[in-house]
């Protein structure tokens, strides 16, 4: 298989080569513009992401990918990055081939974009390039407000403000409620992985991620790892998994526990992240796992 990486701030993983809505078109472009894309899209459209099974999930800039099949310009890959059960070798799903580039150098020190969003200025041509939460590329230098990093596009530089050196970390429960607390209001996304909009099992992904954990793609497979914790013992930063038939069927839904009966979730289409009292909700009755990856 050959290695490449995404080249644009966030790329779809669409479930089929070229999907045909217009309204796409600014995220299947490059550059790709997220923030014009979510702003353009309806209820209804936000709705068939998942209703025509039209989007699996998405990849930050610079993320690896495995090249699997081509049909014209499209391009299967799979995430090494996003387990899944539907490939062992990593999420499936197409990309335009436009947003793809060749793989970058290995290194042992990355920057990742601390901030909710970056901006990346490209040094040879001056184009900026806005980045979600958790991006990280390749480090070259400090030079200084900035780092000096490698992009699919050369040398490029990030404000230390926005960015920091990636240090392998496990952090707490708790650690992981303040990543989360701070998208609270964004829209929900159905397949959303990025600063942009989340889903609910991206958005326990990510958090994870932001706290040194690497944790499966998906609500349903999410909750059959980790250490199984009890409600009596659940603490902040466990997660919290809902089934229908009152919680005797399929895993639908994740959220993080917030202490005090509360949790803080990315609940679905037309609603924004939330804290949530479960006392009285359906979510009470749907309960049926909990599951702690922090230590």
């Amino acid at each position: 298989m050959k290695e490449s990486v995404i080249a644009v701030s966030v790329a779809n993983l669409w479930t089929n080569p070229n999907p045909s809505r217009q309204v796409d078109a600014p995220i299947v472009a490059n550059p790709s513009d997220p923030l014009r894309w979510v702003h353009a899209l309806s209820h209804t459209d936000r709705l068939e992401l998942h209703e025509n099974n039209l989007l699996q999930s998405q990849l930050l800039f610079g993320t690896t990918v495995w090249e699997v099949d081509r049909k014209d310009d499209w391009v299967k890959v799979v995430i090494p990055s996003q387990s899944t059960p539907k490939n062992g070798q990593g999420y499936p799903g197409w990309i335009p081939a436009r947003q793809l580039a060749a793989p970058l150098p290995k290194s042992d020190y990355m920057i990742e974009v601390r901030a909710k969003q970056a901006t990346l200025l490209v040094e040879d041509t001056g184009e900026v390039v806005q980045l979600s939460f958790l991006t990280k590329l390749p480090f070259i230098e400090d030079s200084g407000t900035a780092f000096t990093v490698l992009t699919p596009y050369g040398r490029g530089k990030i404000s230390k403000s926005e960015g920091s050196l990636w240090t392998k970390r496990e952090e707490d429960g708790e650690a992981l409620i303040a990543y989360a607390e701070q998208f609270i209001g964004l829209d929900y996304l159905w397949g959303g992985m990025s600063s942009w909009g989340y889903d609910c099992s991206g958005f326990a992904h990510n958090m994870h991620l932001a706290g040194g954990y690497v944790i499966p793609r998906d609500a349903s497979a999410q909750a059959l790892q980790g250490k199984a914790v009890s409600l009596d013992q659940a603490k902040p930063g466990d997660l919290l998994f809902f089934a229908y038939e009152n919680g005797k069927g399929r895993v639908h839904h994740v959220g993080f526990y917030y202490g005090n009966g509360k949790m803080l979730h990315a609940p679905k289409t037309g609603k924004q992240i939330e804290l949530l009292d479960l006392d009285g909700t359906v979510y009470e009755t749907e309960l049926c796992a909990i599951r702690r990856y922090w230590s």
